[in-house]
């Protein structure tokens, strides 16, 4: 949708060509008028203006004045300047400041709907472009280091790196890394209870300690490096094509257990240096051996629980290794649990449907996770009642300031049956509350709309006003009403312009120009077409068709 300016010290004209333009709904205008340059540029000063059609003669500042105005607040608003003189100096001076179009009065309203459509067409074969090339720009900018960490997020929340890598945004970013080989997952977790460290001091730690890994990691090895979740240190290491030989076996392959070794002999001075030079232990935890990019997400769930089974018994410093055949910590986190990035999916989705008040999805969500849950809970204990409480906390920030009944069970389910209907229950019975509350501030929406319409009706009724009003964005203000209501907010404006002119022409005290003026309408003929396209005649008609 497009703002248009509609300027010319003569009202009758100003009205007829918002009128003209309003019975074009396919053009999706949202049309505000002004009866003087000064008028046009408080609206221009307080509101993005995309089309502007102005007189070029009008007291005080000429429309070629105004031009420059707009073009200062709004450089890509295009122009469409009116004259009832084709002067060369005026014609010259348009194409000067670049306006798109110089019509003649006599030529007629449809040349000016013309200038308009063609004017618009610029506008959205510009906005095209500039898309384009701010998606080139947005792949050699700063933007790179965040896009490398959303992708590397997005792999450790279990989504596969070659679908990934399909989507436009990640198509051409640039790694260190060959996604077409293997290579190593080694993750790292700080101890830091009890220190007390705020958001931003946590973050100047951990890019410490990656400046320590990277300053010990060889250089046959080729890294990127992510922190995930605020907590976790995670490094994807390749060794270089180049320089592997010395992991090479005797059939040509690269021995993979070698080199997890000997990063293993690398953690050491790693972990030293953070103890001593910035007073933190840091434990680390390693693969059996390469990874292919898609089974990234799956080890780094292993390699996440490992550490989380560590810090339970409060070892400070811990190298574990899943590849080691007599390790503490490969029985457990090597079993299988529910697919990785699965649970935090479903979990997300989970709390969108209730959100929208989705009663079947929801309750559908609800009893996959369940069933899930007491899976893991059978593969890992501490991983199942982690994931079991993480879906509580999802049911409890739902249930703030809604009339539900309390969680249905607290501990571990023992008839897990029956705590899947009571989970699902609450689920639907959430939607429900949801939905209900959204449809009730859908119809406050459009009865504070029409309460405005109602109180302004001699004023500024442009879309961009009543959406300031209640706090809207105009361009989504507008589908939305009609979604709602099936209706513009311009029919709903006439209608109810028209029924207030009714009962005023009641009030036999009233002109037929006053109450023109009182709704908005400086020009009465103006009105007067306007009550006969309503109603089917004239003011003056219907008032004695009232009294006779």
């Amino acid at each position: 949708m497009y703002r248009l300016l509609i300027v010319d010290d003569e009202p009758a004209i100003v009205d007829g060509l918002v009128q003209q333009f309003q019975e074009l709904p396919e053009l999706e205008l949202d049309v505000c008028k002004a009866y003087s340059a000064h008028e046009a540029l408080a609206i221009v000063k307080a509101t993005k203006i995309d089309l502007v059609v102005s007189d070029i003669r009008m007291p005080g500042k000429s429309g070629l004045q105004l031009a420059d105005d707009i073009s200062f607040y709004w450089p890509a608003c295009r122009i469409v300047l009116l004259s009832g003189y084709s002067e060369f100096e005026y014609v010259y001076s348009a194409i000067q400041k670049n306006v798109d179009h110089y019509i003649l009065k006599t030529e007629g309203t449809e040349a000016i709907v013309a200038a308009v459509r063609s004017s618009a067409a610029k506008l959205t074969e510009e906005q095209r472009r500039q898309a384009v090339l701010e998606r080139a720009e947005q792949q050699i900018t700063a933007a790179e280091p965040l896009l490398k960490k959303q992708f590397f997020e997005a792999i450790l929340l279990g989504e596969h790196a070659s679908d990934i890598r399909r989507s436009g945004t990640f198509a051409d970013l640039p790694l260190r890394l060959d996604d077409s080989r293997p290579l190593l997952l080694v993750v790292g977790k700080a101890d830091l209870d009890g220190r007390g460290e705020s958001y931003t001091e946590k973050l100047k730690l951990f890019y410490s300690v990656q400046e320590v890994f990277e300053r010990h990691l060889p250089s046959m090895f080729t890294a990127e490096h992510v922190v995930h979740d605020h907590s976790l240190l995670v490094w994807f290491i390749q060794p270089a094509c180049d320089k592997g030989e010395k992991f090479t076996g005797a059939d040509g392959e690269m021995n993979w257990r070698d080199v997890t070794t000997y990063l293993k002999g690398v953690l050491e001075p790693v972990q030293n240096e953070c103890s001593s030079t910035l007073g933190t232990a840091i434990s680390f935890a390693l693969d059996r051996g390469e990874i292919e990019w898609n089974e990234l997400g799956a080890h780094f769930e292993q390699l996440k629980f490992s550490l989380k089974q560590h810090a339970a018994f409060g070892q400070p410093m811990a190298v574990i290794d899943l590849g080691m055949q007599d390790g503490l910590w490969k029985a457990d986190a090597a079993r299988p649990a529910q697919a990785t990035g699965t649970f935090n999916q479903k979990l997300g989705l989970l709390t969108k449907k209730l959100e929208s008040g989705a009663e079947a999805d929801a309750a559908m969500l609800t009893e996959e996770l369940l069933a899930g849950i007491r899976s893991d809970l059978a593969a890992n204990y501490l991983l199942g009642m982690e994931r079991y409480y993480t879906l509580l906390l999802a049911f409890i920030g739902q249930m703030e300031d809604l009339h539900t009944a309390s969680l249905p069970v607290i501990e571990l389910p023992v008839e897990w049956h029956t705590a899947q209907q009571k989970f699902s229950g609450l689920a639907e019975t959430i939607c429900r509350e949801k939905k209900a509350r959204i449809e009730k501030g859908e119809h406050l929406l459009v009865e504070r709309i029409h309460q405005y319409i109602d109180e302004h009706l001699g004023g500024d009724l442009s879309l961009a006003r009543i959406a300031e009003a209640v706090y809207f964005n105009p361009s989504y203000l507008s589908r939305f009403y009609k979604q709602l209501t099936g209706r513009n907010i311009s029919e709903a404006i006439n209608t109810a312009k028209s029924a207030a002119a009714q009962t005023m022409l009641g009030d036999t005290s009233l002109k037929v120009n006053e109450i023109a003026l009182k709704l908005g309408f400086e020009s009465p003929s103006y009105f007067t077409a306007f009550f006969r396209k309503m109603t089917g005649s004239t003011p003056q008609e219907f008032r004695e068709n009232l009294f006779r």
